[in-house]
């Protein structure tokens, strides 16, 4: 993996925010930033302009296609790929698309296969 990369993660789950940081930091040597929540993540992500987005589907207040939807539609942020992240087994894909999302990531994963998943699904350098 590329370790110059940096990734901000949007998920309302103190714990799996927490595990994703981790996993990406030092299995992948990613720099990671975090959020609670969807109005939280927007303002990292415009302010720390990350390579990836990996943002979760459900959460309380805005969801993940709604933060995808503003990332995609904001010329300062419509370039950064963003990952949603689920527990769902199936996910809408035509919402996904319109939501301007690279693609999705099912809960539970092999944490060693994160950072492959998310640089496959972004097309991000693998080293």
């Amino acid at each position: 993996m590329a370790s110059d990369l940096r990734v901000v993660v949007i998920d309302d789950d103190p714990d799996l925010r927490q595990l994703i940081k981790l996993t990406l930091e030092f299995t992948s040597g990613w720099r990671v930033d975090v959020a609670a929540g969807g109005e939280e993540g927007i303002a990292l992500v415009r302010n720390v302009r990350p390579d990836a987005v990996v943002v979760d589907l459900m959460m309380p207040g805005m969801d993940g296609y709604e933060v995808s939807r503003r990332l995609t539609t904001d010329r300062a942020t419509a370039s950064i790929p963003i990952v949603l992240l689920t527990a769902r087994k199936e996910i809408d894909d035509q919402r996904m698309r319109d939501a301007g999302a690279a693609g999705v990531l099912f809960k539970p994963f092999e944490p060693e296969q994160l950072g492959p998943r998310i640089a496959a699904l972004c097309d991000l350098p693998d080293d």
